[in-house]
């Protein structure tokens, strides 16, 4: 089955209003910080909820934002309790799984970063799209010449 739901339970920004302007560098990660069981109520199902914490840092020391939260997983009642006990000993996931939660975290986290960052006057964790007067020029000329 896969992934059935995110959920999020802290949203935070903020902004060193002392800190000095220049060249700024924009650090995004996320990390798994717990698995846990999940009750789920179908015949040969199970789940589990992954925690997870993705920051955004504006370095050096402009601000950051912080987004927590869940990736609900459901799977097979073998292939979930595999995947419990695989944390439990040594905090690891194998990779298919990995990916798609840690995706999924990533997708969720940028998209609330952006909202945030904005209200704080903190640029974009990611580029967004901007219109190139001259690329789009030397494009409409391309098309006027076929």
């Amino acid at each position: 089955m896969g992934i059935v739901k995110i959920n999020l339970h802290k949203i935070s920004a903020s902004r060193n209003l002392d800190s000095k302007g220049g060249q700024i560098k924009i650090n995004n990660n996320v990390s798994i910080t717990d698995v846990q069981d999940m009750d789920f109520s179908v015949d040969g199902k199970k789940g589990l909820r992954f925690n997870f914490l993705f920051n955004c840092n504006y370095e050096p020391g402009l601000g950051k934002a912080e987004v927590e939260g869940q990736v609900m997983y459901v799977d097979e009642e073998k292939k979930v309790s595999e995947l419990k006990s695989t944390w439990d000993k040594g905090k690891q996931i194998p990779f298919d799984v990995m990916e798609q939660i840690v995706n999924a975290a990533l997708h969720k986290g940028h998209i609330q970063a952006i909202k945030i960052s904005e209200d704080v006057n903190l640029p974009s964790p990611l580029p967004l799209p901007k219109i190139n007067r001259q690329a789009s020029e030397e494009a409409t000329a391309k098309a006027g010449k076929k």
